[in-house]
């Protein structure tokens, strides 16, 4: 595990994978892997070069923190937009003829891909690469159907600096925003059966869609009782159909964005439904169905197939909280209900 020297502190994010260089082509090297650098340079009047970095992804959003000495930087136009949110320090970035002016509190610069360039003193931040058609996509679901993914694409495709000063509920999702990254941060919660990665990559991106958008979650606040427009006929037969989708998509990974782009249900009313059926909400009963599943086929188990194998079939990926989870449901350990079914003493 990396530390942080006496002279130059830890990074907020991501310290245990922290990786420092000390010279400027090192640091260029290790940026061009990921990131479409143009140039990098150290202002003349800067001191001593510093720069310490964490890289790690999210399902599939590349997140970095990193902490440096004064630095000159371009990026060429790329693919993916970047999320920007300044831990300490100030800095600069110009782009398409504007100045956006970062500095630490509940602050980001959300830049859609163009080329752009940034000049900072010393200076701590988050960059959280992200698809724009996922933004779009994300979007759409938070509007409860408001506007189509294809409408919303083009808002993002503009840069924006978002603080909270013209819309407050911007500020809200920021500090939410730092909070998903300390569960990213928490590799323990997931071991001992928190949220999983998929959930997180999909809270992360419903705050960034959100901060973007935040009149879809403004305009969905007031929304109204689950399948409202629908008789109650075609209300359960739209449910029904989603559930049988979600039994047969148990091993994918799925999350309450994908349930709700699925059914077209807000969250809101998704929640409702699995509520008033089931008692419960849709990612627990996700997890009751594969559970329900593993146990099936651990009882007809043959062959050499291992309990991570059958697990992993129907979408469990953390096995300590999936053998925690069984033993709670079941009163035994998956490996003992093999066991039992492989000798012939399972008859239940």
């Amino acid at each position: 595990m990396a530390t942080a020297s006496t002279k130059n502190p830890a990074l907020t994010y991501f310290q245990s994978l922290a990786h420092e260089v000390a010279d400027l082509e090192a640091l260029q090297a290790r940026v061009s892997q990921s990131l479409p650098l143009n140039a990098l340079f150290r202002p003349t009047e800067a001191g001593t070069f510093f720069h310490r970095s964490g890289v790690t992804s999210v399902g599939a959003l590349p997140i970095t923190c990193s902490i440096h000495s004064p630095l000159e930087v371009a990026f060429d136009d790329s693919r993916f937009a970047t999320l920007v949110l300044p831990c300490s320090g100030q800095a600069h970035i110009r782009l398409e003829g504007e100045v956006l002016e970062l500095m630490s509190g509940p602050m980001a610069a959300y830049l859609p891909g163009c080329a752009f360039e940034a000049s900072t003193g010393p200076f701590q931040e988050v960059m959280v690469s992200l698809d724009r058609r996922r933004l779009a996509e994300t979007a759409a679901v938070i509007g409860t159907g408001q506007l189509s993914s294809r409408q919303l694409r083009q808002r993002f495709e503009r840069a924006a600096l978002i603080d909270g000063s013209a819309v407050p509920l911007q500020a809200e999702l920021l500090r939410h925003l730092h909070l998903a990254l300390q569960m990213a941060d928490a590799s323990l919660l997931r071991s001992v059966g928190g949220m999983a990665e998929e959930q997180i990559e999909d809270l992360i991106l419903r705050l960034a869609a959100a901060m973007v958008c935040p009149d879809l979650v403004l305009g969905g606040a007031g929304a109204g009782s689950a399948g409202r427009g629908l008789s109650p006929s075609s209300r359960d037969r739209h449910f029904d159909e989603l559930l049988e989708w979600i039994r047969a998509h148990l091993h994918a990974p799925l999350t309450p964005t994908e349930l709700c782009r699925r059914s077209s249900y807000s969250r809101r009313n998704l929640y409702y439904l699995f509520q008033h059926r089931f008692g419960c909400a849709p990612m627990q009963w996700v997890k009751q169905q594969r559970l329900s599943a593993v146990h099936d086929d651990l009882r007809q188990a043959g062959g050499d197939e291992s309990v991570a194998e059958i697990a992993a079939r129907h979408g469990f990926r953390q096995m300590s909280s999936f053998s925690a989870s069984f033993r709670e449901r079941y009163g035994l350990t998956p490996s003992m209900l093999l066991r039992r079914s492989r000798s012939g003493l399972d008859d239940n």
